[in-house]
C-alpha cells in the first residue's frame, strides 16, 4: 500500500507539470507569458474542483457499477 507522504507528492509532482503544459500550450497559443499563467492557473483551479466533483459522485453513485 502507498503511503499518504507518496501520495501527496505524486500529487504535487503532477499538477506542477500540468501547470507547465497548460503554460506551455497557453504561451504558444496567445504569445503572451501573463496570459498563459492567467490561462493554466485558472485552469488548474477548475480542473481541481472538477476532479473533486467528480470523486464526490462516485462515492456517491459509484457504489451501483460493478
Amino acid at each position: 500500500m502507498e503511503s499518504n507522504k507518496r501520495s501527496l507528492f505524486k500529487t504535487m509532482t503532477w499538477y506542477v507539470s500540468h501547470l507547465l503544459v497548460a503554460t506551455s500550450v497557453a504561451f504558444l497559443i496567445t504569445g503572451s507569458v501573463k496570459i498563459a499563467a492567467t490561462i493554466a492557473s485558472l485552469e488548474i483551479i477548475w480542473e481541481a474542483a472538477l476532479f473533486y466533483a467528480h470523486e464526490r459522485a462516485w462515492a456517491k453513485f459509484g457504489k451501483k457499477v460493478k
